[in-house]
Order: C-alpha cells, then structure tokens, then sequence
C-alpha cells in the first residue's frame, strides 16, 4: 500500500545496513587471522603486544553472528591482556565490542551499560578512535529500538569526532546513518544532503568497495521517493558487486531491498523471487535481522498475491523476531500486516486484536518532542553549514586582499548577511513551531480514537463474560434436567417459558451487539429503498408480543399505511429495540402507543409508554456516552446499553433524526424521523 512516510522495509533495510557498517572499513577475518598466526610465529612474540591485542578484539567482532561462543572467549582475553597491561585503548575497544555482542544477542540494557564505559574510558584518555566506536555503537542501538532523537544527538556527536580524527571511511557511515534518520521522519531533503556529502566522500576515496554500500542507501532513499528507475540504477550496481565479491549479508540486503522497490510498484511476481534470494541467504547466515526484515517484506508480497495463508505465516514469523529483538518498527509493522490478513479472512477478531496493537505503537511513534527535536537540529545544521560556507569565503577574500580596508568592508558584509540569516532562521523557526503545533493537534486525535476503540473493546468483552453467559448457561442446566428427568412437570411448565423469554432476549441482545460491533469495524452502511412501513412495524410486533404479553402489557399500532424511503434493516433494527425498551421499562398491564405523522417530507414516528419514565439529567447524558451500563427494566430485564445509541446512528445515517421526551412516573416516548422518499 503506499506510504508518504518512509516505508518500513526501507527502514529496515537501513537498520540492517547500519548494524552491518561497523565492519565495512575493517579487516577481513582471513586477513585478521593471517596477521595473528604471524605475529605469534615471531621468535619475540608477546602477548601483551598493543598490535596482537587489537587483533584479538578485531576477531572476535568479525565472530559475533556466526561463532558467538568464540567472540565471547576472544574478548575475555582481549579485556583481560588490556587491564593487565594497561592498554587503555584496548580497554576500551573491547568494552565497545562487548555493547555490540550484547545487542546482538538481544540485550539492549547490557549493551549500552559497555558502551557507555568504553566512552567514559576514551574521553578520559583522549582516544578518538576508541571514542567514535562507542558513540556509533550507541546510535545504532538507538536507531534499531526506534529512539530516533537519541540516536540522532549520538549520530552527530561521532561525525564531530571523525571530522577531528580525519577519519574519512566511518564519516560516510556517520553521513548515511543520519540521512536514513532524517528520511524516516519524512525530511528527504535534508537527507538527501547527507546521502550527496557520503557520495562525495565515497568518490574521493576511490573506493570500488565502498561505493555499492553507499549506492545502496541511495537507493532506498530514491525508491522512498517514488523514483524507481533511478532507485533500480543504484541497486542493480550493488548486486552486481556483492554476487561477484560473494558478501552474502549485504547480498541478501541488496535483493530485498530490489524486491521491496518491485513492492511498491505492486510488482508481486518479481518482488516475491527476489525476497525468496534473500530469504535464503538468511537462512545461511542464520541472520535474525535480515529475517524480520525478509519475512515482513514476504508478508506484505503474499497479501498482494492474496495467498493468505502465507501471508499470515509470514506476518507472525516477523512478529516473532521483532519481539525477541525488541525492534519496535518490525513488531507495529507485523501488527498491521496481520490486521490485514485477518480482515480479508473475514475474522475481524482477530483482526481488531492486531490492529489495536498497532495503533498502540502508532501513538507512540508520534513523539512530539521528537519532531521538534529534529526541526532544531535541522536548523543547527543549516546555520553550522551557512556559517563554514561564509568563513572558507571569508579565507578566500582575506587571500585576494592585502589592504584592511578591504578586510574590514568583507566583514560588515559577512556581518550583514549573518543578521539576515538569523532573521530568516527565526521565521522559519515560527513555521516549524506552527507546524508541530499541527502536527501535535493530529496527535491527541489520534490519542482519543485510541482510546475510544479501548473502550468499545473493554465493552464488548464485558457484555460477553456477564450479560450473556449466565443465561445460557440457566438454559443448558434447564434442558440438561429436562433430559435426565430430574424435573417434575410443573417445574417444566413453570422455567420453559421463563427460558424462551430469556433466549428471545439474548437473541434481541446478540442482534445489536453484532449489528454494533459491524458499525465499530466497517461503519454504519446504507442501503435506501421506498418500503411500506405498517408491514414492518407489524412484523415487529407480532416477533416481541411474548414479551408484552408476559407483563400483561397492551400494545396499539396507530399507523397507517405509510410509505418511506429508509434501510429497511436499520427500520426493522431501530423499531424492535425502541419497542423492546418501552416493553422494558413498562410496568404490568402498561399501554404503549405507536404512531406515525408526515412533516417537511419526514415521516416522524413515536413510540411512546407510560412506564417508569426519566430524569432530565438522564435524557440528557443519554447520547453522550455510547459506553452507559444499561438499567434493569421493571422486571429485572437487562441489557447492553447499546440499543438506543445504534438506533441514532441508523437514524441519523439514513437521513433523519432520533429525540427523547421522558417524565419520571409518566412514561417516555421516543421519537425519530425517515425520508419519505429519495
């Protein structure tokens, strides 16, 4: 289906990529291993030797996915060599590569508690290198688990850091790391501006193993964009590399993410033989994260190909991982696939269930404070941008120039445009503010649905735990003594009618619950036609004169041949329950009264009793809550409370209205109106 906000497969598949960057400038495992078994031939090895402690630790993160057994053995030693020797920066190296282990395993909590002690260690010690890790470490967990704001402030603060280090290859990963937040928050051009400075950077290097993972990012963004030709450019030039060099991670991301651009062009066929490329790459690597972002891609493709079978299997595989990895977007993004898996198999249970799991998470995906967040760091950056831009310019008039004068006139200039430039950035600043006003309004909307669909779920469950198992359950031990014989015949005589009465009224019960629940899933639905309405009004009463009869109660049809243009199930619908109630609320030997008059091309009907009446306070709050717990009738009659509320919304959606006049001790008459044509 399509998304003006990034898709979820895009920011997978670039939560994937990130996870995947931390080894893209490092050593191979081979060439790790080969260094080692040199430096351990030497007839001077040592052990506490700087270079054969990074070693270590550099083979045991390249271990972490496929020999976790073997990474946690590799970094015991590494720790323990450094504290021995004092090799702080191994220290901290190790200490960073035990928060990425931990991640990895799916300990969040334990994973940022070391990487928040390497970065004490660097920062005490001065250690670039060791720093940038731990802040990239950080922000990629950050990323994974949805905490965007945090992610971004870590993101930034490690891009500060390899500027000053010069440190070329990881600022490309710093750049597109932070494009893909901005994107997902629907920025794409403030994200394109990233993706442009790694480009840049990537062709400077020269790096044919660099480029594809960068053209691969671009890609995203482009097919996020809606451009699919240009997304398919960049991504056919990965594949084509990773196939050749056989990196079968970023292979497998390469075709899922060919296969999501397919996805959203609606392209199933084609989408589905990539996915299945990709799947079973996954299922070589045994890669948990590729698996959540494959099976949710699958599940969407086979929802598309209407195999919902598949779909659903899918759909519940992605749940899964997305639960053991505690990723927040794969878990509400399986949620709202099931959802509509369910709704197409007609089990709209199960189909609420998923989707209220959903909005759950939806709501709290609308971080407000986020998005403001973001708006003033974009505006940091601009103004950061703005002002190198205005000092290399600076530079270059101070070169041409060998007079002060000169000097002094450029830096009045420079100071003229620099308040310009704050002016412009407060005026932008006060469209941002309005703009996250709007945006917070949509929230609390978003809030109050929520929290009315809790509700109406709360109610149902209800409904059905109390109101309606009791008497089925009086039934089944009625007929369960009938069959046995336990029951004398003057007990028979005496409980049957009393039961058929009670069945009829969970009948009338399950009727507007079902009725209720169909207007709560898919709203109310219309279907007018010109109808006779003596004949329906008659049909009623002939179905509810039992109950009438029970309490010796009259009822007089004062209608005449009549005709309207109405629903005549929302007419049968709003009739049976109007005169139920009256039934209801009427004592023994009570009259009611139906009635119908022609006014302004309505027909407005009344059906009116003389029962136990209302307060004006009641009549009042009868329309304002559609949750009420119903009243007992005179009888200890009960109901849902939903019957009144679902005849005003079919009233209302046929074109009419529905009143109440009630006086306590004098009864109560409700009134609602129809066309009386088209």
């Amino acid at each position: 289906m399509p998304r003006t906000l990034l898709s979820k497969r895009d920011f997978y598949f670039v939560a994937l990529m990130l996870i995947c960057s931390m080894n893209l400038l490092g050593q191979t495992e081979k060439n790790t291993r080969t260094q080692i078994k040199e430096l351990r031939s030497a007839s001077n090895f040592s052990a506490k030797n700087p270079k054969y402690i990074d070693l270590i630790l550099d083979l045991a993160k390249d271990q972490i996915r496929e020999n976790p057994d073997t990474t946690a053995i590799l970094l015991k030693e590494g720790l323990d060599l450094s504290l021995t020797t004092n090799y702080k920066a191994g220290e901290s190296k190790a200490l960073s590569t035990y928060g990425y282990f931990y991640f990895e395993k799916g300990e969040p909590e334990k994973a940022l508690e070391f990487n928040l002690d390497a970065l004490k260690i660097a920062n005490e010690y001065n250690l670039g290198s060791e720093k940038l890790k731990a802040l990239n470490n950080m922000a990629l967990d950050y990323s994974l688990q949805g905490k965007d704001a945090l992610a971004l402030t870590r993101f930034l603060e490690a891009l500060d850091v390899a500027n000053t280090i010069n440190e070329n290859g990881k600022r490309i990963d710093l750049n597109v790391s932070i494009a893909a937040l901005y994107s997902k928050n629907g920025d794409y051009q403030t994200a394109i501006t990233f993706l442009e400075i790694a480009r840049n950077l990537s062709l400077k290097l020269m790096d044919d193993e660099i480029i594809p993972y960068t053209f691969i990012n671009m890609a995203s963004q482009y097919s996020t964009m809606g451009s699919f030709d240009r997304a398919n450019e960049f991504i056919d030039k990965s594949i084509v590399f990773f196939e050749k060099s056989n990196i079968k991670d970023w292979l497998s991301h390469s075709y899922e993410q060919k296969g999501s651009i397919a996805l959203k062009q609606k392209k199933y066929d084609e989408a589905l033989n990539y996915l299945i490329k990709a799947e079973k790459l996954c299922d070589e690597l045994n890669f948990a994260y590729g698996y959540a972002l494959v099976y949710s891609a699958l599940s969407e493709c086979y929802l598309g190909l209407n195999d919902l079978e598949k779909a659903e299997q899918y759909g519940k595989k992605s749940l899964e991982y997305g639960h053991n990895l505690n990723v927040e977007t794969v878990i509400k993004e399986s949620n709202d696939l099931l959802s509509q898996v369910y709704h197409r198999k007609g089990d709209d249970t199960q189909a609420y269930t998923y989707q209220t799991a959903y909005l759950e998470l939806y709501k709290l995906g609308a971080d407000e404070k986020f998005k403001k967040g973001l708006g003033i760091l974009r505006s940091k950056i601009e103004f950061e941008n703005q002002k190198q831009q205005l000092i290399e310019d600076q530079n270059k008039e101070i070169a041409k120039q060998k007079k002060y004068v000169y000097f002094a006139i450029g830096a009045l200039l420079l100071l003229l445009i620099f308040f310009v430039l704050i002016y412009r950035n407060n005026k932008l600043q006060q469209k941002y503010t309005q703009d996250l006003q709007k945006k917070q309004s949509q929230l609390l909307q978003h809030e109050a649905e929520l929290s009315e669909a809790n509700k109406t779920k709360d109610k149902l469950f209800s409904i059905i735990a109390h109101d309606l198992k009791g008497p089925i359950n009086s039934f089944y031990g009625l007929l369960e003594l009938s069959l046995t014989g336990d029951m004398s015949k003057e007990d028979y005589n005496r409980l049957i009618p009393k039961a058929l009465n009670n069945i009829q009224g969970i009948s009338v019960m399950l009727n507007n619950l079902l009725e209720w629940a169909k207007a709560q899933m898919k709203g109310i639905i219309v279907e007018q036609r010109d109808l006779e309405i003596n004949s329906v009004l008659e049909n009623t009463i002939k179905v509810l004169t039992p109950l009438a009869l029970k309490k010796e109660i009259t009822i007089v049809n004062n209608v005449m041949n009549t005709n309207c243009f109405s629903d005549k199930d929302h007419l049968i619908i709003i009739l049976r329950n109007l005169i139920s109630n009256a039934i209801k609320f009427t004592n023994t030997k009570g009259v009611i009264t139906i009635s119908a008059n022609e006014k302004n091309n309505f027909l407005e009907i009344a059906v009116a009793d003389n029962g136990i009446g209302m307060a004006a306070e009641t009549v009042e709050l009868l329309f304002k809550n559609a949750h009420m717990d119903s009243t007992f009738g005179t009888d200890n009659e009960k109901g849902t409370g939903l019957g009144l509320f679902l005849c005003k919304e079919m009233a209302e959606g046929n074109g009419g209205e529905l009143w109440v006049n009630s006086e306590v001790n004098v009864g109560t008459t409700v009134f609602f109106t129809v066309p009386l044509s088209k």
